[in-house]
């Protein structure tokens, strides 16, 4: 079966092996620009890594809006809590438990994807200066899926004049699908000198490996949604007496595809007291396809300001792909905004932006 749908008048594209039978949906699996703004949904074992008590993230991504009347969006917030764990020595272990929603519209299909997570994790504390800290964790939830089949165009109803006016043959499954879903994270975390991090952590992502196929004759080969590995690491110094460079390397890697990120922030300290500050930065998206191999997708440009312990980032992907050289702008925009709550300044685990 072959659904297609007029995207801005300039071009039609097949749309049932993505929904129906999504060999490659695993390309339209959650992802941020800012991947650090968006730390659960990264790594379960980011849960409850910060210097404080509670933390609230939110992030919207904006895709494809020069090409699509509709663009691609994709929303998550997060809320996360670290406790002490009581004990009688000098380690500071601690517990993290955090909830995240995260939603994916693909609006000129009416294509949606919901998903709420629980995350777990334990903060072991490996010296009793508490500078180094090896975290576990596992992260559950349910996800849901649906599409409505009455708002797309079918081959059959051109009327090989004007438009797409005939009735459609086609027989349609469910719209609607819900599936569990299951990962887990490690992370390394070294403060090795007062405002200087080193962090290592890699996570595993849709462990079931669920079928997500609205059609229930789908083959299992076809239809599941791939497992997806990856692994971060990223570093901040001091340059200067109020400038902090912090260098990142991000690796996913599911089913056929594998993306990489690499690029640094800067964090301009303007006032010590109230935290007030500015971060600029920049990075390469890489990726590689079986078939496609390795090329540059896009470049990453990122502004953010901070004000005592309030975050708000924006960040713009201008797009290197094959797709921009037909002149279709594959741009995407990202807003994030985070808080952490009862802020602790003495060790710093988890890197902003």
């Amino acid at each position: 079966m072959h659904v297609f749908v007029r995207l801005s008048g300039t071009f039609l594209i097949l749309f049932a092996d993505l929904v129906l039978l999504p060999t490659h949906l695993e390309a339209q699996d959650r992802h941020f620009s800012q991947f650090y703004a968006s730390p659960l949904t990264m790594n379960p074992a980011m849960t409850g890594a910060y210097d404080g008590k509670f933390r609230i993230a939110g992030i919207y991504r904006d895709q494809w809006r020069p090409a699509l009347e509709r663009p691609f969006t994709t929303i998550s917030t997060a809320l996360d809590f670290r406790f002490k764990v009581p004990n009688v020595s000098q380690y500071k272990d601690a517990i993290g438990v955090g909830l995240i929603f995260y939603k994916d519209e693909v609006r000129n299909f009416d294509f949606t994807s919901n998903e709420i997570n629980l995350s777990l994790a334990y903060h072991k504390a490996l010296n009793f200066k508490n500078t180094q800290f090896l975290s576990a964790a596992i992260q559950g939830g349910i996800a849901q899926r649906n599409i409505n089949f009455n708002n797309q165009t079918f081959q059959d109803q051109f009327n090989q004049k004007d438009g797409y006016t005939f009735p459609t043959a086609e027989t349609f499954p469910g719209n609607n699908i819900a599936f569990g879903d299951l990962s887990v994270g490690v992370n390394y975390s070294w403060t090795y000198q007062k405002n200087s991090l080193l962090q290592i952590g890699g996570a595993m992502h849709h462990i079931l490996e669920p079928n997500i196929a609205f059609f229930d004759e789908a083959s299992s080969e076809k239809s599941i949604l791939y497992r997806r590995y990856q692994v971060h690491t990223a570093m901040i110094f001091p340059i200067a007496p109020k400038a902090y460079l912090s260098p990142r390397l991000h690796v996913i890697q599911q089913g056929p595809h594998t993306e990489i990120n690499a690029g640094s922030n800067v964090r301009f300290l303007a006032n010590d007291y109230t935290r007030v500050a500015i971060h600029t930065g920049a990075w390469a998206s890489v990726v590689r396809d079986v078939e496609a191999g390795m090329a540059l997708e896009s470049a990453t440009l990122f502004f953010g300001l901070e004000y005592n312990g309030i975050l708000l980032g924006m960040s713009y992907d201008a797009g290197i792909s094959e797709i921009n050289s037909l002149g279709y702008k594959r741009g995407a925009f990202e807003i994030s905004m985070g808080y952490v709550g009862e802020y602790e300044d003495d060790v710093v685990q988890c890197p902003t932006f």
